[in-house]
């Protein structure tokens, strides 16, 4: 009788370590599904928000280059011709005058930005 407790008392004792850690394994893989599905739920919602700045970004690009041309447009018919090369700006005159300038805050050294301010 004793041999059959022990026994009986060992596949307990085992059934319950077994248990528990099948228990933990759950838990530990519910608890890392809510935060998977939290951390899905907050990125869908950046990407969400970066694609509005994207629209609204576009959208002013395109004002700004209609600006542009409008500027253009207004300044050839008094005779002066601007052309933007990268971050060189040039503009022509009627006589044939050239004078070209870079856009500020353009990519520089800190040398020509210098150079550039005195």
């Amino acid at each position: 009788m004793p041999n059959f407790l022990t026994i009986l008392n060992l596949v307990a004792t085992f059934g319950l370590i077994v248990g528990g850690l099948l228990a933990y394994h759950h838990g530990f893989a519910r608890t890392a599904n809510e935060v998977q599905e939290r951390v899905i739920h907050l990125l869908q919602s950046e990407i969400g928000a970066l694609q509005d700045r994207i629209d609204a970004l576009e959208k002013e690009n395109t004002r700004l280059s209609q600006v542009i041309m409008t500027i253009r447009t207004s300044l050839k018919r008094r005779g002066l011709h601007i052309t933007i090369d990268g971050e060189l700006v040039s503009i022509r005159d009627r006589t044939g005058l050239t004078q070209s300038a870079r856009i500020r805050g353009s990519k520089m050294s800190a040398s020509e930005s210098d150079a550039e301010a005195e």
